[in-house]
Formats: structure tokens, sequence, C-alpha cells
């Protein structure tokens, strides 16, 4: 199979689409009723999703699994354009619908699910930056995008510091770039506090909401043996492909360094998020699974170690469908 994905023809879409099916299909046939999973109110722009949907439960879950493979197709476009993976590859998806479908219970309506959207589209913004004459305004594009992102899933803000990380690591330090990323930042912020004003809405309300999703307890998730077994198994995956990645960052291009090194501070910044803030559990895979993927993928698309690589990836399959046929 590591041979096989390696190629970028229709029999991989072919089959990766029958692997989603394949991991959607029980949402499908039987859907789940979602909840919100801070148990609260949710915020302003997720909020509309949520109660246009929740009595919906098919279209529900065909709107998350949608999301889901706009994401995916996002990631290989996303490698296309900057091309820090050095070969054409659908890796980058493969690896991101099995990594979301990992975690099941949050796979329907999951708000972070919109903002790992926006997420990897501010990300792609600002490796358009990259040795861009003059001040680089995609900063405030993309920390207009990653802050927007908060509206859907409030602990998203905290990767605005990935875009002040950006302007430091793909530009020399300019406080004017700074500073509009900072721009970007508030304005959603601004027009959101502007409209509820308009509307009617009671601002201390919004600012409650926001407080309750920024930093109150989420919903405790079930870890389950077969599920913490396979995220043993997904990390025994990933730690060779990080070390890896980490032994050839000098031979990389400049441009493909940089791209990889806003990856590993995302990637970073998810696991300080889950370890620090009360408010983000199981969710926060949406958009942690990006990271990851791209380095799974990277190492899947150049090793020479294929047996081993194989067989982590075959007990990984293995152990998402056991983690679904016995979530005990």
């Amino acid at each position: 199979m590591i041979k096989f994905f390696r190629g970028s023809g229709i029999s991989q879409v072919l089959v990766m689409a029958l692997m989603a099916i394949a991991l959607w299909i029980q949402y499908f046939i039987a859907p789940p009723q979602a909840i919100h999973p801070s148990g609260g109110e949710a915020m302003p722009l997720w909020n509309l999703i949520f109660n246009s949907l929740t009595a919906l439960p098919l279209l529900a879950a065909i709107f998350s699994s949608i999301l889901m493979v706009i994401v995916a197709g996002i990631m290989i476009r996303f490698n296309t354009s900057v091309f820090f993976i050095a070969r054409r590859t659908y890796f980058p998806a493969l690896f991101y619908i099995m990594l979301y479908s990992s975690f099941p219970g949050v796979m329907v309506l999951n708000p972070a699910l919109p903002a790992a959207l926006l997420i990897l589209a501010g990300l792609w913004r600002m490796m358009s930056a990259y040795r861009l004459n003059g001040v680089a305004f995609n900063f405030f594009d993309a920390a207009l995008l990653v802050s927007s992102a908060g509206m859907f899933y409030a602990p998203s803000v905290w990767f605005v510091l990935l875009v002040l990380l950006g302007v430091l690591i793909l530009r020399s330090p300019d406080f004017r770039e700074i500073s509009v990323a900072l721009a970007g930042a508030l304005l959603p912020w601004i027009v959101l506090y502007a409209v509820w004003y308009l509307t009617g809405g009671n601002l201390s309300d919004l600012t409650e909401t926001i407080k309750h999703n920024l930093f109150d307890k989420a919903s405790s998730a079930y870890w389950s043996r077969t599920l913490i077994i396979l995220l043993a198994v997904i990390a025994v995956s990933f730690i060779p492909c990080l070390l890896s990645l980490i032994s050839e960052m000098s031979t990389k291009k400049i441009k493909s360094r940089k791209t990889f090194e806003l990856l590993e501070w995302m990637l970073a910044i998810c696991v300080a998020a889950y370890a620090f803030l009360p408010s983000v559990s199981t969710e926060m895979n949406a958009i942690a699974a990006i990271p990851v993927a791209f380095v799974m993928a990277n190492y899947c698309t150049f090793t020479r170690r294929l047996v081993m690589t194989e067989i982590l990836f075959w007990i990984m399959v293995v152990m998402i469908v056991i983690s679904r046929l016995w979530p005990y």
C-alpha cells in the first residue's frame, strides 16, 4: 500500500474514496444525535450551523464528511502549490482521513473541522508571502482567516500565534507586517461585536459565551482500551517520521524547510492547547491531524524502510477497524 499510494492516479483516489465511505458508513446508516462539545452555548457562527443541522442528523453526517474531504483535498493542493513534499502524492489526504476518523465520537458536527479548513487556508496564504517584495499583506489575510476560525471553535484563536511566528520565520522581522497581522486578527471580532450590537444582542452575553468556550472545561471523552491502543500505534508510527524529518531538515530547500517549521509549530500549539486548556478535548484532532498527516506523508513518500512502514500502516488500519467494531 505504501508503494501504491506513492502514485497519484485515479486508482489511489478511488481507494481513498472507498476508505472514507467505509469509515463514515455507520453514520449514514444510523446518524448520531450531535451535542455541543462544550456542553453549553456554542460560538456564534458554529451555533448557526449546529442549530440548522441538529434536527437533521443524516444531513449533519453528510455535511461533516464533505467538509473532511474538502480539508483533505486542500491539503493535496497545498502541497502541489508549495511543493514542500517534493513529489505529487495523496498521502496527506489519506493520513488525514485516517487520523480524523480515529475519534469517532467527534466526527459529526465537530466545530474544529471548519476551523481546521480556515487555519489550513491561512497557512497556505502565509506561504504565499515567501520572498514577496514589500510589505506582505498576506499575513493580514492569514490572520483574518485563522481568527475567524475562532468563531466556529474558540480555541482556534490561539493559532494567531502561528501567524506571528510565520512573520518571523518567512520574513525579516518587520513591525509593519506584525501590525498588519494583528489588525487582521482583530477585525473579525470587531465585526462580530458590531453586528451583534446592531441586531439587538447583549454584548455581555456574547463575551460570556466566548469566555465559556475558551476557558470552561469541555465534556470528557470516553477513552476505550481499543482507542488507547490505536493512539499508541499512531504515536509509534509518527515518532520515526518526525525524527526523520528533523534529521533531514538541513537538506531540504529553504521554502520546504520553512513550511515544515510552521507545521511543527502548529502541532506544538495543538499539544500545548490540549495540555493546558480545559476547553480543549478530542475535537482538536481535526486540527492536529493536519501537521501529523503532512509529516507522515513526507516520510512514507521517500522512506526506503518499506517493510516496517507497511507493517505499521496495516496495524493502524486494523486498529481503526477494531476500535469501530469493539469500542470498549
